[in-house]
C-alpha cells in the first residue's frame, strides 16, 4: 500500500515527466516553424504588391493551434479541473498502456489508430484550408492555362 508521501512523489515525478515531454514537443514545433515562417514571410514579401500577406499568418495560426494542443502549463491546473482534448490525453493513454502490461498491447493498437486518425484529420483540415485560400488549386477549370 502506498503512503501519502509515495503518492505525492509519484504525482510530482509524473508532472515533471509530462512537462519535459511537452517542452520537447514545443522545441520541435519551434524548430519546424522557424524556417517555415521565414519562407512564408519571403513569399508574402514577394507578392506584396499583388495581394495582402497571408502565408505568414497561416503559419502563425498553425503555431498557435499546436501551442494550444501542447498546453505546456496544464500541470499548474487543479486536479479536479477537466482535461482538455490535447496532448495530456495522448500522454495519459500512453501511460495507461505502459502501466498495464495485460491490456497494454491492445491499448497501444487503439492508441496508434487514434493517432493515425488525428493525423488524417489534421491533413484534411490543412488541405481544406489551403483549398479555401487558393481556389485555383481545387478547381482545375479556374487554373491558368499553360502556353506551349
Amino acid at each position: 500500500m502506498q503512503t501519502e508521501h509515495d503518492r505525492k512523489a509519484q504525482a510530482l515525478v509524473r508532472t515533471v515527466a509530462m512537462l519535459q515531454v511537452k517542452l520537447l514537443l514545443g522545441a520541435a514545433r519551434d524548430l519546424a516553424l522557424s524556417p517555415l515562417t521565414l519562407v512564408a514571410a519571403l513569399i508574402d514579401f514577394a507578392f506584396l504588391k499583388d495581394r495582402e500577406p497571408r502565408y505568414l499568418r497561416t503559419v502563425l495560426h498553425w503555431g498557435e493551434r499546436f501551442d494550444e494542443w501542447i498546453d505546456i502549463w496544464s500541470g499548474a491546473r487543479a486536479e479536479g479541473e477537466p482535461s482538455r482534448e490535447n496532448v495530456d490525453v495522448l500522454l495519459a493513454r500512453i501511460e495507461e498502456a505502459v502501466r498495464d502490461p495485460q491490456t497494454g498491447a491492445r491499448r497501444a493498437r487503439v492508441l496508434k489508430r487514434w493517432a493515425e486518425r488525428q493525423a488524417v484529420r489534421a491533413r484534411r483540415r490543412a488541405l481544406d484550408e489551403i483549398q479555401a485560400r487558393m481556389p485555383s488549386l481545387s478547381d482545375p477549370a479556374a487554373a491558368p492555362k499553360r502556353r506551349e
